[in-house]
């Protein structure tokens, strides 16, 4: 709905200033700004810049050609072929049909003088710039992405809490992937508009949430993977209390600004006491504690992923999105 009140705005405003202007073929400027608001900000500017670059190419073969084999159609067509040929290996396909609809009025009112390419010019410049200042307005992304994060670490802490509680189940029966079904659909919804955010902010720290979201997609991995241990174990060791300490705490304190480190301290402390346990007694035993130091190590691959993310940051981003500064960490 949004758009669709700039473009009819926006398409509005232009052919006003158009007309105040005195320019000819007035209506052209709406027409462009219509054409030039894209779904994102970026996409917006982007195309503006190849349009202009792409007129600059326009009125040089139009002049050219007009001027060899005269003001009529085959002249068009041969500027037209030549024009698209030009266009396709620069990449600024999106930006022929506006310059081809203006090099009609060349055509039309036979007249290539500077003053009406100015007006060409000034067409272009009025309906590409009323579109790219109302597109530069994109409400509430930051907001939405701020939510989401939110909405993720839940998830997430539920399927921490899970997992220490089942870990010292010995009937898993009921303890299945579905519990990453929310998550996984969180974080896809997350890293959609994280990209949308960063396209329609022109702010470097933007990819502040997509980094964010990638790493929050690669703990995912190392919990599924923890979760299949998990459903492995056989029976319930004296040290698997150890572990689900450790998973509890976790889950408590591993929210976005927690840099791990006191987590990766507390969990050498967890596997240093398992070293020191008593020598297994039983096959089982070695294979249930094997594993329980498997969960160990990707607990810790779990938290290094945040410990890396948080040592990436920029001071900016640190102070933006953690409100501290870096000697805070």
């Amino acid at each position: 709905m949004l758009k669709l009140i700039k473009i009819a705005v926006g398409s509005a405003v232009s052919i006003f200033l158009a007309d105040v202007l005195g320019l000819s073929y007035s209506t052209a400027a709406g027409i462009i700004t219509l054409l030039t608001i894209q779904d994102t900000s970026r996409e917006t500017v982007i195309i503006s810049i190849k349009r202009s670059f792409a007129f600059l190419l326009a009125t040089f073969l139009a002049y050219l050609i007009f001027h060899l084999v005269g003001y009529h159609v085959i002249a068009y067509g041969i500027f037209l072929f030549l024009f698209i040929a030009c266009c396709r290996p620069l990449c600024l396909g999106a930006a022929v049909s506006i310059n081809a609809v203006l090099a009609t009025h060349y055509l039309l009112e036979q007249d290539m003088s500077l003053p009406f390419i100015g007006n060409e010019a000034l067409l272009l410049l009025i309906g590409a710039g009323i579109g790219t200042l109302l597109n530069l307005y994109m409400p509430g992304k930051g907001r939405e992405i701020r939510a989401m994060q939110c909405t993720l670490e839940e998830d997430m802490q539920r399927v921490l809490m899970r997992m220490a509680e089942y870990i010292e189940k010995e009937d898993r029966s009921d303890y299945t992937e579905a519990c990453f079904d929310k998550l996984q659909e969180d974080i896809a919804a997350g890293t959609k508009q994280a990209y949308a955010y960063m396209n329609n902010t022109f702010f470097q720290e933007s990819k502040y949430f997509i980094a964010y979201m990638n790493m929050r997609e690669q703990q995912t991995v190392v919990l599924r993977d923890i979760y299949k241990k998990i459903v492995s174990l056989g029976a319930v060791l004296p040290q698997t209390k150890q572990v689900a300490v450790l998973i509890c705490e976790v889950a408590v304190s591993f929210g976005e600004s927690n840099n791990a480190r006191e987590l990766l301290i507390r969990l050498s402390e967890v596997l240093r006491q398992m070293k020191e346990s008593p020598l297994p007694v039983s096959r089982e035993e070695f294979e249930d504690r094997a594993v329980l130091y498997g969960i160990l190590m990707d607990l810790e691959y779990f938290l290094r992923l945040k410990k890396e993310f948080a040592d990436s940051l920029t001071e900016e981003q640190v102070k933006r999105y953690w409100g501290m500064c870096r000697s805070d960490l």
